[in-house]
């Protein structure tokens, strides 16, 4: 049938990673009058290539028409799985979560699906749901350190930072310097030091915060959280009775995060030394 050979054609593109002429080929097989079951996967097909080319609403119409023509496809949790991944690139994050809760769901223990597990995980962690949070990262713990450790290495960042909020300092402070030992570049040490700064902090050792503060900056120059960074120093010199640096840290978060997350505490700590 002529629409099989528009099909075949498609899946060599899709092989050669040319996704604009897979695309082009599976549109034609779809003008061809296939069956309703054989448009069901031409549509779950098109919407990898959507998903390659960053085309996120077309993703979502094209998993919808899978699922419309073909409601016996096998591989939901494939569709699912892409549907959250799609959701968390449109920072729509319950409609993530849902897709990956069904799409694991259906299908638990597969290579692909570790990854659907942490980026749930994720998801969980970023909404302040540190238990299930934590459960998701123990289970994948094991895939990644034998088969990608810079996703390993993300998963200790991670659960470094669920047993800092469970108030389990010491296991916390374990598992940042299990990350720092095994960290390969500057970049990655850096993550494990902006750990322990937090329990250095929390114990109220706040010399050793601002050290650790100095060496995440020094690790890494573009840090992911100098608002944080910068928090946690001006606090800490606040701490040390050091007020005169700490308003120059203060004045410098203020400017450059006028709506910060650390903005309330930090009136709060300059309004607490004139009472």
């Amino acid at each position: 049938m002529e629409h099989q050979s528009s099909l075949e054609m498609a899946r060599k593109y899709v092989n050669d990673q040319n996704f604009e002429k897979a695309k082009e080929a599976y549109l034609q097989a779809l003008s061809e009058d296939p069956s309703d079951k054989e448009r069901g996967f031409i549509w779950a097909e098109l919407s990898n290539i959507f998903y390659q080319q960053k085309a996120y609403q077309q993703v979502i119409e094209a998993v919808e028409n899978a699922l419309n023509y073909y409601p016996q496809y096998r591989s939901k949790e494939e569709l699912y799985r892409l549907l959250g991944f799609t959701y968390l690139q449109l920072n729509e994050d319950q409609k993530a979560v849902e897709n990956l809760e069904r799409s694991l769901q259906l299908e638990h223990s597969s290579e692909k699906q570790q990854y659907a597990l942490y980026e749930l995980a994720k998801l969980y962690f970023k909404h302040q749901q540190y238990e299930k949070a934590g459960q998701l990262f123990r289970e994948v713990e094991a895939f990644f350190y034998q088969n990608r450790k810079d996703y390993w290495l993300s998963t200790l960042f991670y659960k470094g930072f669920v047993f800092y909020y469970a108030n389990e300092l010491e296991q916390s402070e374990k598992i940042f310097e299990e990350l720092l030992e095994n960290a390969p570049d500057a970049l990655r040490k850096a993550t494990g030091l902006f750990g322990l700064a937090f329990i250095a902090f929390q114990r109220k050792q706040y010399l050793n915060a601002i050290n650790l503060c100095e060496a995440v900056t020094s690790n890494d120059p573009n840090f992911f959280d100098m608002e944080t960074v910068g928090f946690l120093t001006a606090a800490s010199f606040f701490h040390l009775g050091r007020e005169d640096v700490f308003d120059k840290y203060y004045d410098q978060l203020r400017m450059k995060y006028p709506e910060g997350r650390y903005i309330t505490e930090l009136k709060q700590l300059k309004t607490s030394r004139k009472n």
